[in-house]
């Protein structure tokens, strides 16, 4: 790259997640994982975000699914996954408790805040409570973010980091990148993990193949 050149642009995310850990620790966790991130150290959070395709093939390859889906531990909660998925906007909570259960806030369009069915529901007093939002203006903030009005849902997603003032914000609308935030890094999958998930796809191909053939 020359002197001056931008990078490429990564794609937009359509999450991202905060947790409460050092960068040492969460580097630690993403490189467990699969999907190569962006790690962003802060004060109190530190973001992670989508840098990259996953390195898992169908169907382990869904970005979402592996940033909010995959299990954290409570050395590095509370964690909140915010999510633009076509017109929802979620927020996954998952409290410090070594017992808690990740929890749900679904915000649609043209309805706000919805459940959905078989999925544990996040009240938005839960989000704030995650996010340490303490007083009224800060609450207040968070019932306008998360108002039924006519807005995108990534939009919404982005007012209600602003809302709680988390990092991450114009990360999901585009208008930040998280490769240049300050001290962001890119953190890659361990080579050992992936190929132990590989190992493990072929070997279930391989029982799905013989009990076709019974």
């Amino acid at each position: 790259m020359t002197h001056g050149e931008r990078r490429a642009a990564p794609p937009v995310p359509s999450a991202l997640l905060l947790l409460r850990g050092g960068t040492d620790e969460v580097r630690g966790w993403a490189r467990k994982g699969l999907l190569p991130v962006f790690v962003v150290p802060g004060v109190t959070w530190t973001l992670v975000v989508p840098a990259a395709e996953p390195v898992a093939a169908p169907p382990y390859d869904d970005p979402v699914a592996l940033l909010g889906g995959r299990p954290v531990p409570s050395r590095l909660r509370p964690s909140l996954c915010v999510v633009a998925d076509g017109p929802r906007a979620v927020v996954a909570v998952h409290e410090a408790a070594r017992r808690a259960v990740q929890r749900w806030l679904v915000w649609g369009e043209g309805t706000g805040l919805t459940r959905v069915e078989g999925l544990p529901h996040a009240p938005a007093g839960l989000l704030a409570e995650a996010a340490a939002a303490r007083g009224l203006a800060s609450r207040d903030r968070l019932r306008d973010a998360l108002a039924p009005d006519g807005r995108r849902a990534v939009d919404v997603a982005d007012d209600v980091l602003r809302a709680l003032a988390l990092p991450g914000a114009g990360v999901l609308l585009g208008a930040v990148r998280a490769d240049e935030l300050p001290d962001a890094e890119r953190v890659d999958p361990s080579e050992d993990v992936v190929a132990r998930f590989d190992d493990f796809v072929a070997h279930e191909a391989d029982l799905a193949a013989q009990l076709d053939e019974r």
